[in-house]
C-alpha cells in the first residue's frame, strides 16, 4: 500500500467522521426546537423511576463538570467528548448529550455515564442503554456502555458495564413513546 494510498484513506475517515458530527449536532438543534421530542432523561425515567440518592442537585453538576470539542475526535487517534445526540423514532426525536463518549479513529467505541453515587440503579442503566443506543443509530457503530460510579469529578470509584442490544432498547424507546402519545391523547 503507498503512502499516498494511506493518507489519502486517513482524510477519507476525518472527512466520514466530520460529516456525521456534523449531521448529529444539526439532528439535536432540530430536535431541541421540535414540539415533537422527547429528552432522554424522560425516556429513562419512564422505563425506571430514578430514586433519590441522598445527594443534590449541585453533587450531581459538579460531577458533571466535563468539557470537550467533539469535532476534535476526528483528527486525534483517541479522544473523549460530551456528546449531544438525537434521533427520529416514529415521527419524534429523542435526545441529550451523553457525558462522555471515547472516539478512536474517529469512530465512538464507548459510552460513559457519570454518576457520583456508588451504586447502580435501574434508572442510569435505563439511561447509559439509551445513549449508547443513540450513539449506535447517528454513527452505525455498535458501542460500548459504562456507568462510571462515584465519580467526583476527578477521580471515581468503580466502572460497570452495562449491556445491551440496540433492539431491546429500540424497543423500549418505542413503547415509552406509545405511553406518551396516549397521554397526549388523553
Amino acid at each position: 500500500m503507498s503512502v499516498t494510498h494511506i493518507a489519502s484513506r486517513a482524510l477519507g475517515l476525518v472527512v466520514e467522521c466530520l460529516e456525521a458530527l456534523r449531521r448529529v449536532i444539526s439532528w439535536f438543534e432540530e430536535a431541541r426546537r421540535s414540539p415533537r421530542s422527547v429528552t432522554v432523561t424522560e425516556v429513562a425515567r419512564r422505563i425506571a423511576s430514578p430514586r433519590s440518592h441522598g445527594g443534590s442537585a449541585e453533587a450531581g453538576r459538579r460531577a458533571h463538570n466535563v468539557w470537550g470539542d467533539p469535532f476534535d475526535a476526528c483528527s486525534r487517534a483517541e479522544h473523549w467528548t460530551p456528546l449531544p445526540l438525537a434521533y427520529r423514532l416514529e415521527g419524534v426525536w429523542i435526545y441529550g448529550v451523553a457525558d462522555l463518549v471515547r472516539f478512536v479513529n474517529g469512530v465512538p467505541l464507548e459510552v460513559v455515564e457519570l454518576k457520583y453515587y456508588e451504586n447502580p440503579d435501574r434508572y442510569s442503566i435505563a439511561q447509559v442503554r439509551i445513549y449508547a443506543w443513540l450513539t449506535a443509530r447517528c454513527f452505525a457503530c455498535r458501542p460500548r456502555a459504562y456507568l462510571v460510579l462515584g465519580w467526583d469529578g476527578r477521580r471515581y470509584g468503580h466502572r460497570l458495564e452495562v449491556e445491551y442490544t440496540p433492539e431491546e432498547v429500540e424497543g423500549e424507546v418505542k413503547s415509552v413513546l406509545r405511553r406518551l402519545e396516549g397521554l397526549n391523547k388523553a
